[in-house]
């Protein structure tokens, strides 16, 4: 069965999502990554796996160097940023009631 049957299109959008024409919706997305068997969040992890994991790798040693200091430093204003986006987050401001 191919793809576009799987996830209810057609082959023309479907290669039209290959060539960069067209830009699917985030439901449409995890259609199709449901029709292929993966995860959703594979299609925005870039072209090489083995690249990402070796970013990764790169990171946590570039991390595991550091000076305790350095850590606990960049670990406060992480926590910061992250606590930061939370309370703008519920901040009923920042969501306006339209009619």
């Amino acid at each position: 069965m191919a793809l576009s049957e799987r996830c209810g299109t057609t082959s023309n959008y479907i290669g039209q999502i290959e060539m960069g024409r067209r830009v699917p919706s985030f439901e449409k997305i995890e259609e199709i990554a449901a029709a292929l068997g993966v995860d959703s969040f594979r299609f925005f992890m870039g072209e090489n796996a083995a690249e990402n994991r070796e970013t990764a790798l790169d990171a946590r040693g570039f991390l595991k160097k550091l000076p305790g200091a350095a850590k606990k430093e960049i670990i406060s204003r992480l926590m910061a940023a992250i606590m930061g986006n939370i309370t703008a987050s519920l901040d009923p401001e920042n969501y306006p009631l339209t009619k």
